[in-house]
């Protein structure tokens, strides 16, 4: 397989700004180890393959020369059989050198992507708040990607495009000096036709790319939004928007298109003429009895040409394609090199608790901005804690404190008179189980979602999990049963039955401390109460926190807290708070109210 591609492209790709260019080499480096002799062994095949070309190509002419134009065809047979040989020979090399450099870029990619998914799930919570979703993903497929491109393809192509620069140069000029000045006036002319156009290229297709851009997310936008399209009838205005967005973007590439098409006729003009010259110079020089230059020498020289001028404008252009690289290599080196959530040095060993939870002046800020303020609330083993209060008031992040998801600003939050800062994460987070309000499930069989509650969990164990969460009766009604593979978070089931696998999954993590955020916002009344009597269920002997939007679910609650603005502004239970007359008695009311009518 010839990786080698003549003539310009991919002008148009984006800048790249390397930081530390040298110390991301390095580190991609350090990445081949146990591959580094296999790439030894492609550059020498690489020399070898392109020697063998060069040498081929000579005798090509001498063949013309010696043999073709004196008839002995004897020696022309044998002197044919001998490069032959040559050919395979070079083939064979360049096989064995495409098998090893994939061998070690996928390896050395795969240890690179490894590296990269290892340090994403040891993140804190905080560095996925202040990252893209969408750039994360693209560290750890596109920019590994070209990193794999790089190395499978950019370095073996720069290397061999340099050898051929040089060997060729070298062979050209050692053949005629004369027609050597005429090929570099070629290639200096195509050089420079090539980067004055590139610079007005490269800004035409920055704009197709922007209008692709805008262009792709209206189309995203129109397809996850089909529905309020259609309901709203504004299919016109959708249409509408559209057929000006692709307009803009089609006038973006033409244009930039347009001025790239340019090059390659160009580029084959000055060659055609480069040709002609050559092939005029050369027969001007045999019809003035220069010995030096013979037809097997011009038909030499012009392989030669083919074979130095491609490679020049293929050097250049993967010099970007490499730069886009060590570009990807930064970034993902950047997210490899991001410090993971870990213990505190004086972490210690909880096995167990008795569910004893206090907030003692709590206050956390998102960066600069302040979320909650001197937070203080006990909870008793046993005793439901019920958490109320308007969008955005803080409740969500009480909860994410307690599973010291982030760092506090002010205050302590202890289980068992231990700050939680100082309890191992992987005996905090067995000891502390939430039920989301937007339940997650994974690709997996629904056995195994449920077993991730605790993944030592037997089937009887995670059977009797569902029956206990009030899942096993429509789970036996899947044709696979518990075997049954879900999609993409489990798209083929409603909200209900996602929940309740949920709360399956809670009671097979048996997890003393229990935190319920909003699990029946989400969905119907009449589902409400199948996952509301699993809930009852769950918290049933342990320390439970429910966040709670609808407030018919929480009035056994032994002690609800009202928040708004980051602070406690009630606390008590739903009879004592209701009698305040305060926030909590007109919140209720008026959802009372609001039912009723």
């Amino acid at each position: 397989m010839d990786m080698r591609r003549h003539g310009p492209r991919n002008i148009h790709q984006e800048k790249v700004i390397l930081v530390d260019w040298k110390q991301t080499v390095r580190r991609v480096w350090g990445y081949l180890e146990g591959g580094r002799t296999k790439l030894v062994i492609v550059f020498a095949l690489t020399l070898l393959t392109t020697l063998v070309t060069i040498l081929g190509t000579r005798l090509n002419g001498i063949v013309i020369d010696q043999y073709i134009a004196k008839g002995l065809v004897k020696t022309l047979m044998l002197v044919c059989g001998g490069m032959a040989v040559i050919y395979a020979v070079s083939a064979v090399c360049t096989y064995f050198q495409n098998a090893l450099i994939i061998g070690v870029a996928q390896r050395t990619s795969t240890r690179i992507r490894g590296d990269v998914f290892a340090n994403m799930q040891r993140l804190p919570m905080r560095y996925f708040d202040t990252h893209d979703n969408g750039d994360i993903m693209s560290r750890l497929t596109n920019d590994v990607d070209n990193i794999n491109t790089a190395l499978m393809q950019t370095f073996v192509q720069l290397f061999t495009g340099i050898i051929s620069v040089v060997g060729v140069g070298l062979a050209m000029i050692l053949l005629s000096p004369l027609l050597t000045l005429i090929a570099l006036a070629a290639s200096f002319v195509t050089f420079l036709f090539t980067r004055a156009v590139s610079h007005v290229t490269q800004k035409a297709f920055a704009t197709q790319q922007d209008k692709l851009g805008s262009l792709n997310t209206q189309i995203e936008e129109s397809v996850s939004g089909k529905q309020v399209v259609q309901l709203f009838d504004h299919l016109d205005e959708t249409m509408a928007t559209f057929d000006r967005t692709n307009a803009q973007y089609t006038a973006a590439a033409i244009k930039a298109q347009t001025f790239s098409s340019m090059i390659g006729p160009f580029f084959n003009m000055t060659n055609n003429i480069a040709y002609l010259l050559i092939t005029a110079a050369g027969a001007i020089s045999i019809i003035t009895g220069n010995t030096a230059v013979t037809v097997g020498v011009i038909f030499t020289f012009l392989i030669y040409l083919r074979n130095f001028t491609g490679p020049i404008n293929n050097v250049l252009d993967l010099i970007n394609t490499l730069q886009l690289s060590l570009a990807s290599a930064e970034r993902v080196f950047a997210l490899i090199d991001e410090k993971p959530e870990a213990d505190a040095p004086d972490a210690v060993a909880m096995p167990q608790t008795t569910g004893h939870v206090r907030f003692d002046d709590v206050s956390f800020a998102y960066d600069t901005r302040p979320i909650l303020t001197d937070v203080s609330l006990t909870a008793e083993p046993g005793q439901v804690v019920a958490l109320v209060g308007p969008t955005g008031a803080g409740k969500t992040t009480i909860m994410n404190l307690l599973t010291n998801l982030y760092p506090l600003q002010k205050g302590r939050v202890l289980l068992d008179g231990v700050d939680v800062a100082h309890i191992r994460r992987a005996d905090l987070r067995r000891l502390v189980t939430v039920v989301q309000q937007e339940p997650y499930l994974f690709s997996l069989s629904i056995k195994e979602n449920i077993r991730l509650g605790r993944p030592s969990a037997t089937d009887e164990e995670v059977i009797q999990a569902a029956k206990n969460a009030g899942a096993d009766s429509f789970i036996s009604q899947l044709p696979e049963g518990y075997n049954t593979e879900l999609s993409e978070n489990a798209a083929s089931l409603s909200q209900g039955q996602r929940q309740l696998l949920s709360i399956a999954r809670a009671f097979t993590a048996a997890a003393p401390v229990l935190v319920l955020d909003e699990a029946t916002a989400s969905i119907d009344s009449n589902t409400e109460a199948a996952v509301q009597r699993a809930m009852t269920a769950l918290m049933a002997d342990k320390t439970s926190f429910v966040i709670a939007h609808r407030l018919s679910t929480i009035r056994r609650a032994d002690q609800i807290l009202v928040i708004d603005g980051g602070r406690v502004i009630e606390r008590g239970t739903h009879e004592a708070l209701l009698k305040q007359n305060g926030f909590y008695a007109k919140l209720y009311y008026s959802q009372f109210d609001t039912a009723s009518a």
